[in-house]
């Protein structure tokens, strides 16, 4: 799966750009793996489609947290964090409401997150991946969102392929956005660029040797 939203390293990024970005990847990551779920004959009911949507987003939300731990401080962290769940609610509402109808999917989708921000806690990283416990958990949530019909193969699916698959793109999509040269507020990137010089009225720095055609022989082709 090609993963959309990568820039320069020596681009300046704000947190809302970072967030936008990955809340796209994690929608077209979500999108990707119920396709695979899908292909493998598990029933996913049209009522059950945005349940399982739901959990998935809530998942790679809690794994970028733990990817920008040693990466962002506490603060750039906690604003990348509530940017993107903010983010991602809007994208779970429009399609949800386009889908299924109206409603206030947005809330809806908020107080899944906090629920689970608050579950998620309990299970940790293991060499920069999610150990199996948070796996587990994240299977179990898809479980109950699927039918029962699934319930006996659909833990193991996951844990096994679905969520080490999910958390592989989602790992490198991170890693991409990241590793710019300088993330700083939105505040700050209005202010340089209202502080910068267009290209049209900056210095000239190039150093070329004058032509000098000194024979009527010497022709530029």
């Amino acid at each position: 799966m090609r993963v959309k939203s990568t820039w320069h390293k020596s681009q300046v990024k704000t947190i809302d750009d970072i967030a936008g970005a990955l809340a796209f990847n994690s929608w077209r990551i979500t999108k990707n793996q119920l396709e695979d779920l899908i292909n493998e004959a598990f029933i996913i009911e049209k009522a059950q489609v945005f349940d399982v949507i739901r959990e998935y987003m809530c998942y790679l939300i809690q794994c970028v947290d733990r990817l920008t731990f040693d990466v962002l401080d506490a603060k750039q962290r906690q604003e990348l964090i509530i940017a993107l769940a903010k983010q991602s609610a809007d994208y779970y509402h429009e399609n949800k409401q386009e889908r299924i109808g109206p409603g206030d999917h947005w809330q809806e989708f908020i107080q899944t997150y906090n629920a689970r921000s608050q579950d998620y806690s309990d299970y940790e990283f293991k060499d920069g991946e999610p150990n199996y416990l948070f796996m587990r958990y994240f299977a179990e949530k898809i479980q109950k969102a699927m039918t029962s019909a699934d319930e006996k193969w659909i833990v193991q699916q996951i844990c096994e392929i679905q969520a080490p698959k999910a958390f592989k793109a989602l790992n490198k999509s991170v890693q991409q956005l990241v590793s710019v040269e300088s993330i700083v507020s939105t505040a700050e990137k209005i202010k340089r660029n209202e502080n910068k010089v267009p290209r049209s009225k900056r210095k000239s720095t190039r150093q070329d040797t004058p032509l000098k055609n000194t024979s009527s022989s010497e022709h530029i082709t």
